[in-house]
């Protein structure tokens, strides 16, 4: 069985160049799914004028700054608009790092750092073109400069919280007041704490909700973007629950177990540790059950949810408790269900998927359960970043070699290129019961042509389930439109 530790050997250096990698990799290549992402694209290249709310957005004068510099290499490659929250990521590892030092400075950090990125939640919020990155940032800056404001009595402290916190707020991201209000409560319950550090916390705090509801009658916010606004469907709540366990992995599980060491074996029982651990339960709370889906939570709570598991479990020695990792095993069936979800049919699936669905199975063997001897959590966990690396690596690989070639934007070009001997600028579309966001992104100028047009093809999408358009004068492909998730054939006729 040591042959198969070797993962343990590797230096957990190594996993953090490698995942940034593949961060880099997945930022460049992923296509723009989300129709959020999309609507903000559309806004970028077109909008001369912009809203109260987009001015204040310091994600969006970012990526519009982005956009005018780079226009001409950008066009038709929006995705490389993500490399924003590459850079996003590192200055929230540095924070994190900032945050270690500040209040475990003996804590392993490289495992700990390890941990938050080689995360789903940073995978999900790297392939998102919105501000979930950068809220995350602001939350974790916030944190550690009001952390840091007790310890030392600087103004520039509060100064510098108090300007992340505008700005947060002016990105309607109103979680930062939980962050603030319930350290400085905490605070404010220590009866050691002076007469001047107390009214200085409560007018401070005072400030911030005064600005915060100033900015909703402002901007006339509604409802749904702030954190107060809590919802109880089921379903919902289900779901987020679901999408929580998979964007922790591969800390979802041994979250479980330090929780056990902390709470009833009071193993690192200290006041900053609980403090941790009762931010990761309002945001979790938060996040499961406020009426949008923000990932920014995520971002934030991941570093907080990595430094309360290694600071707890440092010193303990695991040896059937590991079986919490069998959670690992959710990671390549979620990816086959989403896989096989978009063909219409099971005998419709290439052969070349299946071959791919038994290596991933595969890699999920690479897992601290099956070894039984006692391991220490670093150990445990140098093997579950591994085969969690290889599996998400080797996930990129295939659906950029199995499914680039099939996207909307790709399919269109290489047909009226190949097939109508058309240059794409001189082709005028006419679409035919199809309304995709997809196509007034990539194509709005061929679908609105108002110069003179060498070319005019009508474009007709029908299910791949029903036969194929039967004309000799035109072409039918077959489409991947991830924004239903289903595979459609589109009919090219030249009129």
């Amino acid at each position: 069985m040591s042959l198969f530790r070797f993962p343990e050997k590797i230096p957990v250096l190594f996993y953090l160049i490698f995942f940034f990698l593949l961060l880099g990799a997945l930022a460049a290549l992923s296509p723009v799914i989300s129709r959020q992402d999309i609507d903000l694209l559309i806004s970028l290249r077109e909008k001369t004028t912009w809203d109260l709310s987009q001015i204040t957005n310091l994600h969006f004068l970012l990526l519009k700054s982005f956009y005018i510099i780079l226009k001409d290499v950008i066009t038709n490659y929006y995705q490389l608009l993500r490399i924003l929250n590459i850079f996003y990521l590192l200055l929230a590892v540095f924070v994190s790092y900032k945050i270690i030092k500040l209040k475990f400075y003996d804590l392993d950090i490289w495992n700990t750092l390890g941990a938050f990125i080689v995360s789903g939640g940073i995978i999900f919020a790297t392939l998102i073109i919105q501000d979930h990155l950068l809220s995350g940032l602001l939350n974790l800056s916030i944190l550690y400069f009001l952390l840091k404001s007790f310890d030392e009595n600087k103004p520039t402290n509060i100064f510098f919280m108090n300007i992340l916190t505008l700005i947060a707020l002016l990105m309607n991201n109103f979680f930062c007041l939980i962050i603030i209000t319930i350290l400085s409560l905490t605070k404010l319950i220590n009866l050691k704490l002076e007469k001047e550090k107390r009214l200085s916390v409560v007018s401070n705090i005072s400030f911030l909700y005064l600005a915060a509801i100033t900015l909703v009658i402002t901007n006339q916010i509604g409802q749904d973007d702030i954190f107060f606004n809590f919802t109880y469907l089921p379903d919902l709540i289900l779901d987020r629950i679901f999408y929580l366990v998979f964007t922790l992995l591969p800390i979802a599980g041994i979250l479980l177990i330090s929780l056990f060491f902390n709470v009833f074996k009071k193993l690192n029982w200290n006041k900053d540790l609980l403090f941790f651990l009762l931010m990761i339960i309002v945001s979790i709370i938060v996040f499961t059950f406020s009426p949008r889906m923000n990932l920014s939570i995520i971002v934030f709570v991941l570093p907080l949810t990595a430094i309360y598991i290694f600071r707890t479990l440092e010193f303990v020695q695991m040896k059937w408790s590991k079986v919490i990792y069998a959670s690992l095993f959710l990671i390549p069936f979620i990816i086959i269900y989403a896989d096989t979800s978009i063909y219409p049919k099971i005998e419709f699936i290439p052969f070349t998927n299946y071959a791919f669905y038994l290596s991933i199975v595969l890699l999920s063997f690479l897992n601290p359960l099956f070894f039984t001897q006692a391991q220490s959590i670093l150990e445990a966990h140098k093997m579950a970043l591994f085969s969690f690396s290889m599996i998400i690596s080797l996930t990129l690989g295939f659906f950029y070699y199995q499914y680039s070639n099939q996207l909307l934007q790709n399919v269109v070009v290489k047909a009226v290129n190949n097939d109508f001997q058309c240059s794409i600028e001189d082709t005028k579309f006419n679409i035919i019961d199809y309304n995709s966001s997809i196509l007034s992104l990539y194509f709005k100028d061929n679908i609105s042509f108002k110069g003179q047009n060498k070319c005019h093809i009508q474009l007709t999408f029908t299910p791949l389930t029903d036969l194929p358009i039967n004309d000799i004068n035109s072409v039918n492909k077959t489409i991947l439109d991830l924004n239903q998730k289903q595979f459609l054939n589109i009919n090219f006729k030249k009129l």
